[in-house]
């Protein structure tokens, strides 16, 4: 075993797990902001929107998506790599007696983890998605931008300890891996989206590889998905007409075509159909998001 997962539970935060059911529910409410899930619908709804509400560029958003694509392949792939197991009771979640039986699945969902749990994946995401809203927006003040990102960062983090998710080193390393990867890819990449998706692609390749190597089925169906993504918005950003097209995005068609991509997204994981099936729905899925506003120039 590496040195550095031989002490992931040395200084260990146990007292965390006792908060109260009121300050657990709330983190796990919060937790949901490092979801790849709630990001990309929110780097999606920034492309569609960014231009006309905040005066944020596409070729700025569609950058933001690239970086988050990255994000998830990294994770997996490092995952994959070290294989190391979550903490106990990681899986497992006690509705509070306030809440409704009901919601008991979606309760146990967003408050639990699966799956290996070094590096953070969580603290990865947030450190990319929102450390790259820091560096490529032009919103406020760039100490502004760089307090918003870092107090998400941190939130995001703690919550994943509260919930008995993740050791501390997980997030701490999760973190240093999301600063380290956006400073590379802001580097080779800066504003331009197909460089970003081109170097998402490449950390989908090698981590794809080390998933096959493991043998994690399930890690690779996720690296797929990131790969199809990646692959899918490269081909659509060089594509000359989307480039020569752009429009504004109104509410009615930014929910057909929410619900369209996502439709597919859901299907493309629920399913769990054969990679390559899994990697061109996707690939779909991110065009379709690249593509939607060009529907209405």
């Amino acid at each position: 075993m590496l040195p550095i997962l031989t002490i992931r539970t040395v200084g260990e935060l146990e007292h965390l797990a006792t908060l109260s059911d009121p300050v657990v529910f709330l983190f796990a409410v919060v937790t949901q902001l490092g979801d790849p899930w709630f990001l990309f619908l929110a780097l999606a709804v920034l492309y569609w929107f960014g231009p006309d509400r905040l005066g944020v560029p596409r070729r700025t958003g569609a950058t933001l998506i690239a970086l988050g694509l990255g994000a998830l392949a990294l994770t997996v792939g490092l995952k994959s790599l070290f294989a190391a197991p979550r903490p106990p009771g990681a899986g497992e979640a006690i509705l509070p007696p306030w809440l409704p039986m009901s919601v008991g699945p979606l309760y146990a969902e967003i408050a639990t983890g699966d799956g290996f749990g070094f590096p953070s994946g969580h603290a990865v995401g947030t450190t990319v998605v929102y450390g790259g809203c820091a560096v490529l927006l032009r919103r406020g003040t760039r100490v502004g931008r760089w307090l918003a990102a870092g107090a998400i960062v941190a939130l995001v983090g703690l919550s994943r300890l509260v919930l008995g998710v993740h050791y501390a080193l997980d997030v701490v390393v999760g973190v240093l891996v999301g600063g380290a990867f956006l400073a590379l890819v802001v580097s080779v990449a800066g504003r331009r989206p197909d460089r970003a998706f081109a170097v998402a692609a490449a950390v989908s390749l090698l981590a794809l590889a080390a998933a096959a190597f493991g043998g994690h089925a399930g890690e690779m169906r996720e690296v797929a998905a990131a790969l199809g993504g990646a692959l899918g918005g490269l081909a659509l950003w060089r594509s000359r007409s989307h480039r020569a097209r752009t429009g504004s995005l109104g509410g009615p068609v930014a929910i057909v075509g929410l619900a369209a991509v996502g439709g597919l997204a859901f299907a493309a994981y629920a399913l769990s159909p054969p990679l390559p099936v899994t990697v061109g729905a996707n690939a779909l899925v991110v065009a379709g998001v690249l593509a939607l506003p060009t529907l209405t120039a």
